[in-house]
């Protein structure tokens, strides 16, 4: 029988709808919702904020109680109405502004933070994730989420008497989550087929509601398979290749094939990260199998696919040695040109190494970092790619992350918000002006709500360090934390780049900063380093070992197991969230965001999301406002920084001037809460991304896939030809006119563009803002020449010793919507070469 049906049969009929509700996790971000789930058993509900196993693990007896209980029949029956409404809500953003969609987006990912009780991620990358399928819901787009589910997730974390990490991976009995596996119409389970090595894998599909979304996770725990293949998914980011490249695998290929068996067809596809490249591996196949070369498929694959890139160092991404990827997709390749598909993973062709980022970026066409700054490091990460084009038109767009506000959000604060903005901000998160209502909200309203969040998280700090101590026979009191004292927070992945250490660069100077009597200081440290990440555990123990001297012992403090249930009160009860990376490393950063909606103030170093953010009235920015990058060497003036700022301006202003810090909290809140949703985010894709990819899709599969051939040829025959391309000369009549010869072999001038491109000369090679005119109406010489004639107002600018100026011919085609998406296929002639 199934567990849904187990609970139904459990529950009193009047209160039979908790059954629907605990699968769907539309409670998660719906504080009354939350609220009536701990009404049942608020320590149970404590410990795992898993609806299913609340249901089946609660005695009868409370059951019959609650269904008399007035006070929680009141409350189910609100949380329920809420529920369905949502559910049923047919005038969607989506649906108003996009009625003839057909076709879902399809979103890939390797984990999603949805909720605690889905212990299927690990940090950053999740939680945005998770945070973007729930905002997908309230908007009503039409998307289709596919990940894995791990068996023994990411890992709990303990900390032993040393400081020593400690990382125990219990297992999850999916029976006890809110997913549900998939069966056929024979009530047998769904299995998916991989190739991988010389056999087929099977899958076994689990099926999560969010909201209105559906999020399918693939397992290969099932008796058809070798106990090896069955251990697939047991971890997740498993350190061994083997298995990492078997999970990235299964999630692409077998996500893919997932779609075919479910008859889902996908008008986009978005790659988050590079892990479930290997999707596009698939869908290459499937359009060849309708009849188009490996060539054309890739087209009418390349134009619905996003890729986004939240890693801004090489060694982030995955790459394999080609044999590898070879040998793991031997019978996949069967009956293919395997040397076309391998092609897509490398630099060059001997490259021996096989990139899983590449591989998504050669077959998309829409491609974003998640921060305006995280872009431009991405561009100069792959320049190699778009040889000779200027790294402002490289075709790599920046998309802020964002977060769920609903998910992040503090009770208290919500219903201020509500009280003072109008419940219209849950609706339109986004639109900047109606937080500038937040200065409504009194002083001291604003400041018990803030008070209400740090009580909740020094209650959490006690029940964790209590936990800890009982564990470890530690017999020593629990610490009392005023929460009228300043709190400061750093809870993040303890890897070295992020230096969770530099606060502690000077033990005297900080000892002085948080030992004073009259303005005391409490620093709160939480976060998991990489089970492989000796160097990252080496920092947790550096702090933990700082935390136990006399100085500092009850001053500075571990919470163990960071996750999403401390994440939420840790970014709403403290005061300062302190973040301090080594510049540009933070792609982006979003708990930043979280704290900044919860009225906490951000101390960071001026890098990722931050460099957006910070107005210079809604927190501090760590050394220098500057975006070049940092070393090592820097980490001295940081640290000094950090003292200085402490010192001279955050712990004066939160102890001598409340009134001014409550005017930086709602200053915080009224900058970042709209700007930094995943509302502006999800919607930025939707215009700038998803529409577009659909639409070119549209484009390249009608009449029988007419355009994407037509595509195919024209790149084919830019590419054969292009060797015989040359700008010839270049003659200037002073400032009355211009004369360009180009030698176009056999490309027509429908083919390219030509244009003239002029400014000030910052440095080598690089003008800054450019300006760009384009030479039309070119005049035919015959053997391929052409003359480009130009005569008006730029060329007074380009005579000028000051300006430099240069002629340049690429490919062009008016169906593709972006320039360069041929990489560097540029000539240049003139004063730039």
């Amino acid at each position: 029988m199934e567990v849904e049906s187990i609970i139904e049969k459990k529950l009193p009929e009047n209160i039979r709808g908790l059954a629907k509700l605990a699968y769907n996790y539309w409670w998660s971000w719906d504080h009354k919702a939350t609220k009536m789930w701990m009404y049942i058993d608020e320590e149970h509900w404590r410990e795992y904020k898993n609806p299913v196993k609340l249901l089946l693990d609660v005695d009868k007896e409370r059951l019959k109680e609650l269904a008399k209980d007035e006070f929680f029949l009141d409350l189910y029956e609100l949380v329920m109405s809420n529920f369905e409404r949502y559910m049923n809500e047919k005038n969607t953003w989506f649906s108003i502004n996009y009625p003839k969609w057909d076709k879902p987006i399809v979103y890939l990912c390797m984990e999603y933070g949805i909720g605690k009780s889905l212990p299927i991620y690990s940090g950053g990358l999740g939680i945005l994730a998770g945070d973007h399928i729930k905002t997908a819901s309230d908007l009503g787009l039409p998307l289709i989420a596919v990940g894995l589910l791990y068996k023994h997730g990411y890992f709990k974390q303990k900390i032993d008497e040393n400081g020593r990490q400690i990382e125990e991976f219990p297992s999850y009995d999916p029976k006890e989550m809110p997913i549900k596996q998939i069966l056929k119409e024979n009530g047998e389970p769904l299995l998916i087929s991989v190739p991988i090595e010389d056999r087929e894998v099977y899958a076994r599909v689990f099926e999560v509601n969010v909201g209105r979304i559906k999020l399918y996770l693939l397992d290969t725990d099932v008796e058809q398979n070798e106990d090896d293949d069955r251990r697939i998914c047991d971890y997740l980011y498993n350190a061994e290749l083997d298995k990492r490249i078997k999970q990235e695998i299964l999630l692409g290929i077998g996500g893919m094939r997932l779609l075919k068996a479910l008859k889902i067809e996908p008008g986009v596809i978005h790659l988050n990260e590079g892990h479930p490249a290997f999707a596009n591996f698939e869908r290459i196949v499937w359009y060849m199998e309708e009849g188009l070369s490996f060539e054309e498929a890739l087209e009418v694959v390349r134009g619905t696919s996003v890729f986004t890139t939240h890693t801004p160092v090489p060694a982030g991404h995955d790459v394999f040695p080609v044999w590898f990827v070879e040998e793991k997709l031997r019978k996949f390749f069967e009956g293919l040109l395997k040397e076309k598909f391998l092609a897509l993973g490398k630099v060059e062709e001997k490259d021996p190494n096989f990139n899983m980022s590449l591989l998504a970026i050669k077959t998309s066409n829409f491609i974003n970092g998640v921060s305006k700054l995280h872009a431009e490091v991405t561009k100069k990460m792959w320049l190699n790619l778009w040889k000779g084009v200027p790294i402002d038109e490289i075709p790599i767009e920046g998309i802020t992350n964002g977060i769920h506000t609903p998910t992040w959000v503090h009770e208290k604060l919500a219903r201020l918000y509500d009280r003072y903005m109008g419940k219209v901000w849950r609706e339109h998160v986004n639109l900047e002006g109606i937080w500038y209502a937040i200065e409504r909200i009194p002083d001291k309203e604003l400041w018990e709500a803030h008070l209400k969040a740090k009580r909740e998280l020094i209650e959490l700090i006690k029940r964790k360090i209590r936990e800890r101590n009982a564990r470890l026979g530690i017999k020593e009191p629990v610490p009392e934390i005023d929460e009228n004292a300043l709190i400061i927070g750093f809870a993040r992945r303890f890897a070295t780049y992020k230096r969770a250490t530099l606060i502690l660069s000077d033990l005297e100077r900080l000892r002085k900063i948080m030992n004073n009597p009259e303005m005391p200081v409490y620093l709160i440290f939480a976060g998991k380093a990489h089970p492989r990440d000796e160097a990252g555990k080496e920092f947790l123990k550096k702090v933990y070992e700082v935390s136990q001297m006399p100085e500092f012992k009850g001053k500075i403090i571990i919470i163990e197991n960071y996750d999403m249930g401390s994440a939420r009160l840790m970014v709403a009860g403290v005061d300062v969230w302190l973040n301090n990376p080594r510049r540009p490393l933070e792609a982006s950063g979003t708990s930043g965001m979280k704290a900044g909606l919860n009225g906490v103030l951000n101390l960071s170093i001026y890098d990722g999301w931050w460099v957006e953010g910070y107005n210079g009235r809604n927190g501090w920015v760590i050394g220098e406002e500057t975006t070049e990058p940092e070393t090592e060497e820097d980490d001295i003036r940081d640290a000094q920084s950090l003292y200085d700022i402490l010192e001279n301006e955050v712990i004066p202003l939160y102890y001598e001037n409340k009134e001014a810090w409550i005017s930086m909290m709602k200053e915080s809140i009224k900058s970042i809460a709209p700007r930094f949703s995943t509302h502006r985010m999800v919607k930025e894709y939707m215009t700038k991304f998803y529409t577009k990819a659909m639409e070119h899709g549209i484009w390249l599969v009608r009449d029988n896939f007419r355009w994407a051939r037509e595509i195919a040829a024209w790149k084919k025959k830019v590419l054969e030809n292009w060797g015989n391309v040359s700008i010839e000369k270049i003659i200037t009549e002073d400032a009355k006119a211009m004369e360009v010869v180009i030698n176009l072999g056999n490309l027509s001038p429908e083919d390219v563009k030509v244009e003239l491109y002029y400014g000030v000369k910052v440095r080598d090679y690089i003008i800054e803002k450019p300006h760009i005119v384009e030479l039309k109406r070119p005049e035919s010489l015959g053997n391929g020449e052409y003359r480009y004639r130009y005569e008006g107002n730029a060329l007074r600018n380009i005579i000028n010793p000051c300006w430099h100026y240069a002629v340049r011919v690429y490919p062009y085609h008016p169906k593709l919507p972006y320039r360069f998406l041929m990489g560097g296929i540029i000539k240049w002639r003139g004063l730039l070469e």
